[in-house]
């Protein structure tokens, strides 16, 4: 039931509705984050190595691939964002595409990593089409899945505990993911890369599409504009770029995504070659994970004494300056590595909440100030701007293993290590650092997205009398 909130004004008094949401609501909406990590695990974290070391591609050749799939999703991620957000169905604007959209993704999840008899010509226009086709249906289901989270509930408190659960089940999907996709690489491949790769994303989809499934089904929209809130395609387009707290979210988002996205494209290479111990890869990625998840855990206790953005702040500057510190540790020194992978990995179990229920208080202040809702285009940004930092950072990686001299399943050289350590290190250290700047400049507090979200309920009412 909606808790009830009476709110005095000059004339009435407006009774005002807040969604609280039960816990089978929110565990239903951690699935969708299990499921959605779980199935994007091996593009995420394994394609450029799949690309380069086990379909066969040179490395300069699966930037390429990256680059361009990004480029169609600067086209396709902002149209979909359009369409959803004028959607109409009984299962609301968002949910139908989270159910149809889940087979689709995985589908694609499996092709892209199946490797085909083909020449090194049709190897080429295989992985590009397949994973172009794979980031536009990952758009399908993760702009409405993000999006859903802004219309479930008024409430900033619940929107931060919703999307808490969503970074539970984030990194407990990366746990299993880090801990077992390699393992079972290897197991189903029984010594064939090309086959293990290609049997684990069946696993990993199988295990996706009932998940989400469950999140399309206890997952309830409750917040839908009326048409006088509907925006045109181009105030859709302006909600975005003049909603300067949005932007400053989105800025670091981006500058963050790029050294975790680095540091995750890079990880196995760094186990392999830098620390020479190769067992390790699913250590340090079930470690990222696991410490992930007990920061998420926390977060909904420790949001209640702290600003999101304090909390951002140095729970990002805290994970920087424990990624430089790796770069200048010892690689003999796995204990100390470990330490400093703790101490760096539960601030970002903190960070994807935050930034998320962030962006929903974005959305109420700019319907307080234009009344217009756009919440499918925003997502629609945020969703775009993942891909574009992901596939930067996978080009740049690719180009730059090339420049410094690596070689697929051989001795590297003393340079091409360091190289290595950069990327994985201090590279994403750096970055986490001055993903800080754009936060000092943002201005809701919890008071002010309370006192939007109390405006947006008496507009409500007025509307009903």
């Amino acid at each position: 039931m909606a808790n009830v909130i009476v709110q005095e004004t000059k004339s009435t008094k407006v009774p005002h509705s807040v969604n609280k949401l039960n816990f089978l609501t929110k565990l239903s909406y951690g699935f969708g984050e299990f499921s959605g990590a779980v199935v994007w695990s091996l593009a995420s974290s394994y394609l450029l190595f799949f690309y380069t070391d086990v379909f066969g591609l040179a490395g300069g050749v699966a930037a390429i691939i990256l680059l361009v799939a990004r480029v169609w999703d600067c086209f396709v991620d902002p149209i979909l964002g359009l369409i959803m957000e004028r959607t109409k169905s009984k299962h609301g604007r968002f949910r139908p595409y989270i159910l149809y959209g889940a087979f689709a993704l995985c589908a694609l999840n499996i092709l892209t990593f199946y490797t085909p008899d083909f020449s090194m010509t049709g190897k080429i226009i295989y992985a590009g089409i397949t994973y172009l086709l794979l980031g536009t249906v990952h758009s399908m289901v993760s702009v409405p899945y993000g999006a859903l989270a802004t219309v479930m509930t008024r409430d900033t408190e619940e929107r931060t505990s919703l999307n808490a659960y969503r970074g539970v089940f984030g990194q407990v999907a990366g746990i299993l993911t880090g801990a077992a996709v390699m393992p079972l690489i290897m197991f189903l491949g029984n010594g064939n890369q090309q086959n293990g790769f290609f049997y684990a994303a069946i696993v990993l989809s199988l295990v996706s599409a009932p998940l989400l499934f469950m999140t399309f089904k206890n997952c309830k929209e409750v917040i839908a504009p009326e048409a006088m809130e509907k925006p045109s395609i181009k105030e859709s387009l302006k909600a975005v770029s003049s909603n300067i707290p949005l932007l400053l979210i989105l800025a670091n988002l981006f500058i963050v995504l790029m050294g975790l996205f680095g540091r995750l494209g890079t990880l196995t290479y760094y186990a392999i070659y830098v620390l020479n111990r190769p067992e390790l890869i699913a250590v340090l990625f079930t470690l990222l994970s696991v410490c992930g998840a007990i920061g998420a855990l926390f977060l909904p206790f420790v949001a209640k004494f702290m600003e999101k953005k304090t909390l951002m702040i140095f729970g990002t500057i805290i994970s920087g300056v424990a990624f430089i510190a790796i770069y200048f540790t010892s690689s003999t020194n796995i204990s100390m590595i470990i330490i400093w992978t703790i101490i760096a990995c539960i601030p970002i179990g903190l960070a994807s909440p935050l930034c998320f229920s962030m962006v929903a208080d974005c959305i109420d202040e700019h319907q307080v100030k234009t009344g217009k809702r756009a919440d499918g285009s925003i997502y629609s940004v945020f969703s775009l701007s993942t891909k574009i930092a992901n596939a930067i950072v996978g080009a740049t990686a690719a180009s730059i293993l090339g420049l410094i001299g690596y070689v697929a399943n051989t001795q590297q050289t003393p340079e091409v290590v360091n190289g290595i350590n950069m990327l994985v290190n201090l590279g994403p250290g750096i970055l986490f650092i001055l993903s800080t700047i754009p936060l000092f400049f943002y201005k809701i507090t919890k008071a002010r997205a309370s006192e939007n979200t109390q405006e947006l309920l008496r507009r409500k009412s007025e509307l009903t009398e």
